[in-house]
């Protein structure tokens, strides 16, 4: 029997960074100025962080881990690492093999269309301590899904503020003390607060972000326990058939869009670029222009550097700058659409996030809409969803609504693993194209949990992950992926 013998995390770090893209898009700003710069989405300390992340291992014990439970007194300090447990924050030394480690981290826009806030370290390592360790000490190693659902569903107590119901009148001692207490800018944040709100303890589910990388830490215990390949856990989980061919690879680039899609012409990727849109006047014009001008330059490099027997998905995320420019007029925003699938010729046009409205509901109509214009008009463009499918149950409204051509299933965003599993095979059976997405602000353990997820889930494409540098991601995805390939043929017959 395998069981789980503790749990220990450390702060760790994502591969990119976080950014208010509300902030950016009203007001762009130089990247130089983007690190002090005051953020206006809640929980933004600037506009640009760091991604936070934490790392949370497993230890575990038994005859198929290569770990002697004797040895698990004879220990390695992890410097900076937490033991959830109380005890010595410990490893055993040359059995790495013995735990099994996910990253808990979130995605670069949080906070944004209905997403949690920002992730931050300390409250991952607090919310794992307190909560998730307690849940899976001592636990067998049974079936990832059951474990993974029971930690999905786990609530935590945490105190947030509220407004008042009736809010305290101000007293004649308010006026009088108004102005000392303009004073004191240096108080402490409940000093400084609102008079008319109150702290109160409600009960939440865990941050996406914790429940993401402890899934992942549970799917490689369950693959370790059983010596299989994470892929081939979900393929028997699933009664999925066992993997036998890569998946299409999408890759990423930042605000160096013309050398960025260099690289991945040079790759030869499946889909590309999804360059970034942070600053509106720049990169999109204010009619929409400047956009259109680089399809055309995308699709004449193309040609230039990929020759005849190259043909890729051209694929814009404009994250709902269409809408912005064009104030939300669909119909305007379809000409936009049909300017740019006829600079994409010869190749196939995606367009993500064209319009991001206020609610699921709004974005639901909106591409819905948008969907029936470009079938009517019978044109070749297909869109994606990504923002405000941020859940299983959103993404499969989106698939009953018909409001997708294809909907990328960006995994942080779900929570625990499991619940990507069924995103893609929730789009596969609704005949909606799935995107196995994610975010550059990911760590190279949860990319290459996703790798396990495509080849086990045959989504149309998968996303290169962490980072924009283009090359380092494709190459993590990719090797990851011929690598688990090779391990599954060698052994055909490992699942049991």
């Amino acid at each position: 029997m395998i069981r789980i013998a503790r749990v220990i995390a450390v702060p760790s770090t994502g591969g990119y960074y976080t950014e208010d893209l509300a902030a950016l898009q009203s007001n762009p700003l130089p990247v130089a100025d983007r690190y002090t710069a005051p953020a206006v989405t809640p929980g933004f300390r600037h506009v640009r962080e760091v991604a936070e992340a934490v790392s949370v291992g497993l230890v575990l014990e038994g005859p198929s881990t290569g770990c002697h439970p004797e040895r698990l007194n004879s220990v390695e300090l992890v410097e900076g690492s937490q033991s959830v447990e109380g005890d010595r924050p410990e490893l055993v030394e040359g059995c790495s093999r013995g735990v099994a480690w996910g990253d808990c981290v979130a995605v670069a826009y949080s906070g944004k269309a209905g997403r949690d806030p920002v992730f931050r370290a300390a409250q991952g390592l607090a919310t794992i301590q307190h909560t998730v360790a307690p849940v899976l000490q001592d636990r067998e190693v049974t079936t990832f899904r059951e474990l993974a659902a029971e930690v999905d569903g786990l609530v935590e107590s945490v105190q947030v503020l509220r407004p008042l119901s009736r809010p305290r009148p101000v007293t004649r001692r308010d006026l009088l003390l108004a102005p000392v207490r303009a004073l004191r800018a240096a108080r402490e944040e409940e000093e400084r607060a609102d008079a008319n709100v109150e702290r109160v303890t409600v009960q939440r589910p865990l941050h996406t972000a914790v429940r993401y990388g402890v899934s992942q830490a549970l799917l490689r215990a369950v693959a370790m326990a059983r010596g299989v390949t994470m892929a081939e856990v979900i393929a028997a989980e699933w009664d999925l058939p066992l993997p036998d061919a890569p998946v299409p690879i999408h890759a990423q680039c930042g605000a160096d869009r013309y050398a960025g899609a260099d690289k991945m012409i040079a790759r030869r990727v499946a889909s590309l670029p999804h360059a970034l849109v942070d600053d509106i006047p720049e990169q999109l014009g204010v009619d929409g222009a400047e956009l259109t001008r680089y399809a055309r330059w995308l699709a004449e490099r193309i040609r230039q550097l990929g020759g005849d027997d190259y043909q890729p998905t051209i694929h814009l995320d404009v994250h709902g700058a269409l809408g912005q420019i064009l104030d939300d007029n669909l119909g305007r925003i379809l000409g936009q659409l049909y300017g740019l699938e006829v600079a994409a010729q010869p190749y196939p046009l995606r367009v993500e996030s064209p319009v991001i409205m206020e609610s699921r509901e709004a974005q639901i109509r909106a591409m819905k809409t948008l969907c029936e214009y470009i079938h009517s008009r019978g044109m070749g463009v297909r869109l994606v969803a990504d923002e405000w499918a941020n859940t299983l149950e959103d993404i499969q409204a989106f698939v009953g609504a018909g409001a997708a051509h294809v909907i990328q299933v960006k995994m942080p965003d779900l929570g625990s693993v499991h619940n990507s599993v069924d995103a893609v095979l929730a789009c596969r059976a609704g005949d909606v194209g799935a995107f196995l997405g994610g975010s550059c602000a990911e760590t190279d353990l949860s990319a290459k949990v996703a790798v396990h997820v495509a080849l086990a889930t045959r989504p149309d494409l998968i996303m290169a992950r962490p980072g924009m540098g283009v090359d380092e991601p494709i190459m993590l995805i990719q090797n990851e992926m011929s690598r688990t390939l090779a391990c599954i043929q060698a052994i055909p017959d490992s699942i049991s």
